[in-house]
């Protein structure tokens, strides 16, 4: 299939031609955010990024006419916006540890945690059972999107698919109920994460 009818195809709302051009660009879009980030999660979520942004924005693929170059400036453009707010968030922990007395009392330091743990326990339990799973295996274990489809007998494109769907849910939780990008909130689930 010719590459300009197809994106006037995903123009027009055809899931099929989106997931043939899918298919074909994802593993090297993959690949392409794993050499900018060194994060093998942070490289899958950029690339369902990049992906959602094409399909959420398909009306205006039918006037493209090369499409791999759109394609990596919209994935440069994400990978640098997302490692300048990993920078910025980094720099703000920095400068909160900095400010943060050295003799607070661990106590008090677990209260803080168990806090935001409840928080974050309340809004992955309001997901369904399946994406929660998903979300344990992928973030809290650390499996990858393929060993974690293993795990659970499913494809990939089906825990991708619940990712994403996770991530929208944590990410309008954190902007909306916390004030922080998710890039923050990533990083503050990681110290609590069990």
């Amino acid at each position: 299939m010719e590459q300009t009818d197809l994106l006037h195809r995903i123009s027009r709302g055809d899931e099929d031609a989106f997931n043939a051009l899918y298919q074909t660009y994802q593993p090297g879009m993959r690949d392409f955010f794993g050499r900018y980030v060194h994060s093998d999660s942070l490289a899958d979520d950029l690339c369902q990024e990049l992906f959602i942004k094409l399909w959420d924005n398909r009306r205006q693929l039918a006037g493209i006419r090369e499409f791999r170059p759109y394609l990596y400036v919209i994935a440069r453009n994400l990978a640098l916006n997302s490692l300048k707010h990993i920078a910025i968030s980094q720099r703000a922990m920095g400068e909160l540890l900095r400010h943060y007395p050295v003799q607070q009392e661990v106590t008090e330091q677990t209260v803080i945690d168990r806090e935001y743990r409840l928080l974050l326990d309340q809004v992955l339990s309001r997901l369904p059972r399946r994406s929660r799973e998903i979300f344990a295996l992928c973030r809290e274990q650390g499996k990858s999107y393929d060993e974690a489809a293993r795990v659970l007998g499913i494809s990939r494109n089906a825990i991708k698919n619940h990712m994403v769907s996770t991530l929208k849910v944590l990410k309008s939780f954190a902007e909306k109920q916390l004030g922080v990008t998710i890039a923050l909130l990533i990083g503050i689930m990681k110290f609590l994460l069990p």
